[in-house]
């Protein structure tokens, strides 16, 4: 079969969008305007983090918690190298240098004390990344932070929905946690994201950062042409969100609690589903923390054998990420020794787990699987 009937990943654009959007276009306000605000307070709301700036991307909001963190040339973030591109290229950006943690293998996702064992002098950050929607070793990490006197940048670009502790990433005693709201994520801006900063951190900073270090209060007069005396202290960038990506998100956003939930149920049927399994491994989750279930990630003996039979029955599946110290622009930041990173980068699997994945497709996923490969 060559049409790929579940496909891994799929874009959440209901209809209602369209009207919202057209409303939008015909406004005139398409660049930051009314709806972008509206959609802080939708995330804030649904985080618990009132404080939330949006932003452009997820790129961009990761580079704003690097620079807000006094990351610069020169200037060390521990991290994983099994990320997103879009996590680990912020810190070149601002030409600083990963600095390559291994991770359990059970999770995909660093302990305190494999971070721990990377921290220099030189170093400015720590940088976790939440693998797949699951909770990372937050608890133990941050207390490194602390104990260190480093930032600590909570990257939850998958992991929207998640839970520690009860409560919803995003205000747990990191400095940042960073969301993403791009094309395959539980909800969509087109392209988009928020960044929750912790309690000790300047949120009027921050949204002045995402747009040129304007101070949006003074730039302009009351008769709208620009205010001379309206000074810029701090060079920015250009990360705001637009009015129409943000109308995008606002109107699905009344999807977002079904679409986490049916995330989860999907993962929690395969946790049942596929344990056992000869060739596969199932990730450790904590016992403390729900996951967001982005896809579904697990470890398989003969991978490539395992996703060939899944795409013949119509099954989209493909590693969720390649490690990152493998790209030549990263290739002075070699760090050899990471055997869990090695373990992982050599089984892990991803198939699809979404709010389109349906009670039975689940069961057809799962009982393809446990047929064998």
């Amino acid at each position: 079969m060559d049409r790929v009937a579940t496909p891994l990943f799929k874009v959440h654009m209901p209809e209602e969008v369209f009207p919202a959007v057209q409303r939008t276009l015909a406004s005139g306000a398409i660049a930051p305007g009314a709806e972008v605000p509206r959609f802080e307070e939708a995330v804030g709301a649904f985080t618990g983090n009132l404080r939330t700036v949006a932003v452009s991307d997820i790129s961009g909001a990761l580079t704003l918690a690097l620079h807000a963190s006094g990351v610069g040339p020169g200037d060390e973030v521990v991290v994983s190298p099994l990320s997103c591109l879009a996590t680990t290229m912020p810190i070149a950006n601002l030409s600083a240098k990963p600095v390559w943690c291994d991770v359990d293998p059970e999770t995909g996702m660093p302990t305190a004390a494999m971070m721990r064992a990377k921290i220099t002098g030189r170093t400015r950050a720590l940088l976790l990344y939440h693998w797949s929607g699951d909770v990372g070793d937050l608890d133990g990490v941050l207390a490194l932070a602390r104990e260190c006197s480093l930032p600590l940048i909570e990257d939850a670009s998958e992991a929207f929905g998640a839970e520690f502790h009860g409560r919803r990433l995003g205000h747990h005693g990191a400095d940042f946690t960073a969301y993403s709201f791009g094309p395959v994520r539980h909800i969509t801006c087109g392209d988009g994201a928020a960044l929750c900063p912790g309690p000790g951190v300047d949120r009027e900073r921050l949204r002045r950062l995402r747009r040129y270090g304007i101070d949006s209060a003074t730039f302009r007069l009351p008769n709208g042409d620009l205010n001379p005396a309206s000074d810029i202290v701090e060079a920015g960038f250009n990360f705001g969100l637009s009015n129409v990506a943000a109308s995008i998100g606002l109107a699905q956003w009344h999807w977002a609690e079904r679409n986490v939930h049916a995330h989860r149920d999907n993962g929690r049927g395969y946790d049942q589903a596929l344990r056992g399994v000869p060739g596969l491994r199932l990730l450790a989750r904590r016992t403390d923390a729900v996951s967001a279930y982005w896809t579904y990630s697990l470890r398989a003996e003969r991978r490539e054998d395992l996703v060939r039979k899944l795409r013949e029955h119509g099954i989209g599946a493909q590693r969720l990420h390649l490690r990152n110290d493998q790209y030549a622009c990263f290739a002075a930041q070699a760090a050899p020794g990471l055997h869990g990173v090695d373990a992982l980068d050599a089984e892990n699997l991803s198939i699809p787990c979404g709010w389109w994945v349906s009670a039975a497709e689940r069961a057809r996923i799962a009982e393809t699987i446990r047929s064998g490969w």
